[in-house]
């Protein structure tokens, strides 16, 4: 039973870890490519949201949950340096995930889920709050940019503990990743912010 649920659990932080990569790509390329009237993409369709959101999301807010609460009540290791960095970071990049995910969700999924947003209207929507300032500062922005670097070390967090441990040229492969994937979701950050995309 153990055995099944470690494997369940890899499964899902490898699923997580790879759709945070295409996620993030998949935002680059569309605000590279949009022009001033945002075309509606597959990836907005409301079946592959919501699925999405019941096959991915949840059952990954429920294992982050309990990791959290792990970490939480095992505390910092005793010994210094790396692991006890990581015993920090972890668990706070997971929360900054989790947290963002739910808002996120809340503000993109929900609407278009239950058709108070039309999926041609999604990404015209988005680049409008990341183009939106609070006394100058453009609050959400930084908020996605943040929320981008945590996800992007989280996954190569859960891609490296799923792995085979021992290979560095595998581990260096998934950083290599996972830097590329927070520069890509920073690009999208970026230029859907600048307004560049609205008509």
């Amino acid at each position: 039973m153990a055995d099944g649920f470690a494997g369940l659990a890899r499964a899902l932080s490898l699923s997580f870890a790879g759709f945070v990569f295409l996620h993030v790509s998949g935002q680059a390329y569309r605000a590279y490519t949009d022009g001033a009237l945002p075309e509606s993409g597959f990836e907005r369709s409301p079946w592959l949201v919501g699925a999405l959101l019941l096959l991915l999301w949840l059952p990954f807010s429920a294992l982050g949950l309990a990791k959290m609460h792990r970490s939480f009540a095992r505390g910092l290791p005793a010994a210094g340096g790396r692991e006890r960095a990581l015993a920090v970071i972890e668990p706070l990049s997971l929360a900054v995930v989790l947290s963002f995910g739910t808002v996120h969700g809340t503000l993109m999924a929900w609407p278009l889920l239950s058709g108070s947003l039309a999926e041609i209207d999604l990404r015209a929507e988005l680049v409008a709050d990341l183009s939106s300032t609070w006394h100058g500062f453009p609050m959400q922005g930084v908020a996605y940019l943040c929320a981008v670097g945590a996800a992007a070390f989280y996954a190569a967090r859960l891609a490296l503990a799923a792995l085979p441990a021992a290979r560095p040229p595998l581990a260096r492969a998934v950083v290599g990743v996972a830097v590329l994937g927070y520069l890509l979701g920073s690009y999208a950050v970026i230029r859907c912010g600048s307004g560049s995309l609205l008509p």
